[in-house]
């Protein structure tokens, strides 16, 4: 499969010299990106759709609406890194271009490719109850972050691919403490398989933390984002009498998740829907799904927000 790039972003000569050695694709060159030997400069887009199957998007920038429609009714499979510039109705529209050339459209959930989704594979995992906390040390640089943009959505994206259940009920609330928007957020989200999230953000705490707490029976497990690290508690297996400790603790330790090696195993997750005729497991619809529940998340917090005066 050949593949065309659009933008920069955090592409550079380190990012495509590693996806060189991926197999089964080949890098051909970009449309205002990057300069480097062995990956050609297209003058116009036109002359980059005719040279390759796939289209990465790595910079919305370097992109808009009309330029990725055009890329979908070529027949192109399309990957784009950050869609946040577009609204849900172009995101729509994509959708359903995506669906009417028959081409797979995948969007940049980094948080869906982490290792540790490979460790919880080892176990049943149908989580009742879930806690996840993102919490960021006070600084002045951070204090323009969105609270549910920068920090709560990537828990909701890990949430919803945990839980895999459709969203039965939301309820948030946000305490503006130093600023007039958000500095906590708190949000419970109940899905209509039983399961309940709570989910609580902040961009003023002491300390750094970011973990999910995943609860059901027999089985506890803590995601660590920030050391990167799978701490599994269950009590299904014959260990004899537990007196002081309940079950046997299993961690999974592995390196840390870098850019490359995420947009590596997201390429190759496209190629694989590609050769398989099927929905990516980050496509546009998880992603809109993820817009609806943030989306409301925010409508709430116009209500509810109670702001430093």
């Amino acid at each position: 499969m050949h593949i065309g790039v659009i933008g920069s972003g955090n592409f550079s000569i380190e990012v495509f010299n590693s996806l060189k050695k991926m197999n089964g694709i080949s890098i051909i060159g970009g449309y205002d990106s990057i300069q480097a030997s062995n990956f050609k400069t297209f003058k116009t887009l036109d002359d980059l759709l005719i040279s390759v199957d796939i289209v990465l998007v790595l910079d919305m920038l370097s992109c808009n609406y009309v330029t990725l429609s055009t890329i979908l009714k070529q027949s192109k499979h399309l990957y784009i890194e950050s869609p946040g510039l577009l609204s849900r109705r172009d995101l729509s529209r994509l959708e359903l271009l995506s669906q009417e050339a028959r081409v797979v459209l995948q969007i940049g959930l980094k948080q869906r490719f982490y290792n540790f989704y490979d460790d919880l594979e080892k176990h049943d995992v149908l989580p009742r109850m879930i806690d996840a906390r993102r919490h960021i040390k006070f600084n002045i640089n951070t204090t323009q972050l969105s609270v549910v943009d920068d920090l709560m959505q990537h828990d909701i994206d890990v949430i919803l691919g945990l839980v895999n259940s459709d969203v039965k009920s939301i309820n948030s609330n946000a305490v503006g403490v130093y600023y007039k928007d958000p500095d906590i957020v708190n949000c419970r989200i109940e899905f209509y398989n039983g399961c309940v999230a709570n989910i609580s953000a902040s961009k003023i705490a002491d300390t750094d933390i970011h973990s999910t707490e995943l609860f059901q029976n027999n089985f506890h497990c803590v995601i660590n984002f920030l050391d990167q690290y799978v701490q599994v508690q269950s009590s299904q297996s014959h260990v004899g009498d537990l007196k002081k400790d309940w079950g046997v603790r299993s961690n999974y330790n592995h390196g840390k998740d870098d850019y490359i090696f995420m947009l590596t195993k997201e390429i190759q997750a496209l190629q694989h829907s590609i050769l398989n005729n099927i929905e990516p497991f980050a496509g546009i619809s998880q992603y809109l799904q993820l817009q609806s529940v943030t989306g409301k998340i925010k409508e709430q917090l116009e209500r509810n927000f109670t702001a430093n005066v």
